[in-house]
């Protein structure tokens, strides 16, 4: 791969994002360009919006996918599970994360004995699908990517389950690991090529690979990093930057009727999403075949990671 292309890629989004940096308030907090702020602006501005002014909402389905999280963790950083729930527990309570520990806590009957078994379910299939770290492979999990750009009035940044390999500027030498507790979906693909996008910015050189892991099947999905992978991830984030930048600035969000709009609190003031969500088929929470708590960066977003 041209080894000027890091260079080149930050180059060009300073370049285009330059006009939308400089109408911001001279006294702006710099606008943080995530995975889950471009997923949701690009879907619907006035939905991001109301995402951003409304507290978390736990369910079962996020609190699953916040347990298999540190189950994860543990199983790579120490190789070793116990009693899954006992150490998942453990690991969200060393995280501080009061919401999912208080809605776990107030589970009961049928409804936490389900919780409990899916979370032993995802740990048996991580222990046999999910090989033991070599110390020579530099894991590091909650791995942060943070890009600044624009003199630090804008940054791209993330947090990745699961880095492999040092850093190095002169060749490709990280793997990327998503980790993903509900159903496949085509959006994590989108997700994956945000961070090997912030991944090469930031160390000048592309990842060797990127994966997503399903904790559910055991199922890997790899990919290769091309510079056609690069690219697309660099056109999707400027335009998700330049909107977060015009809403920054005040502006009016635009409303674009999607899937989400019969889940949005902006819904009563929203004449196009009433009339989306008339004639939309919902979501089943809970449904195997629909459900993950990371979908799309909407049901599991910044803030349950720690970005």
């Amino acid at each position: 791969m041209d080894p000027g292309l890091a260079g080149g890629l930050r180059d060009w989004l300073e370049d285009v994002l330059s006009p939308a940096v400089a109408g911001l308030p001279s006294d702006a907090v710099p606008v943080r360009v995530t995975k889950e702020a471009v997923n949701q602006v690009l879907a619907c501005e006035a939905h991001h919006l109301a995402r951003k002014s409304e507290p978390r909402v736990v369910t079962a389905e996020l609190a699953r996918g916040t347990l298999v999280d540190a189950l994860f963790r543990q199983w790579v950083t120490v190789g070793v599970v116990g009693d899954p729930w006992a150490d998942a527990l453990a690991g969200i309570e060393c995280d501080g994360d009061a919401t999912i520990i208080d809605f776990v806590g107030g589970l009961e009957g049928d409804a936490r004995r389900r919780l409990v078994e899916e979370v032993r379910a995802h740990a048996a299939s991580i222990a046999s699908a999910w090989p033991a770290s070599n110390p020579s492979w530099l894991a590091r999990t909650q791995e942060r990517l943070s890009v600044p750009l624009a003199g630090g009035r804008l940054v791209l940044s993330g947090v990745v389950d699961l880095a492999f390999g040092a850093p190095c500027a002169g060749r490709a030498s990280v793997c990327l690991v998503e980790l993903k507790s509900g159903g496949r979906r085509l959006e994590h693909r989108g997700d994956l090529h945000f961070y090997a996008l912030l991944e090469t910015l930031r160390s000048g050189a592309p990842p060797f690979r990127i994966a997503t892991y399903y904790s559910r099947s055991g199922e890997l999905d790899a990919e290769h990093v091309g510079e056609d992978v690069l690219l697309g991830a660099l056109h999707r984030t400027l335009a998700g930057a330049e909107r977060l930048c015009r809403l920054a600035c005040g502006a009016e969000p635009a409303r674009t009727p999607n899937p989400l709009c019969a889940w949005c609190s902006e819904l009563p003031r929203c004449a196009p999403g009433q009339e989306r969500a008339q004639s939309a088929i919902p979501r089943v929470a809970g449904d195997p075949t629909t459900d993950d708590p990371k979908w799309d960066g909407y049901e599991h977003g910044e803030d349950e990671v720690g970005q």
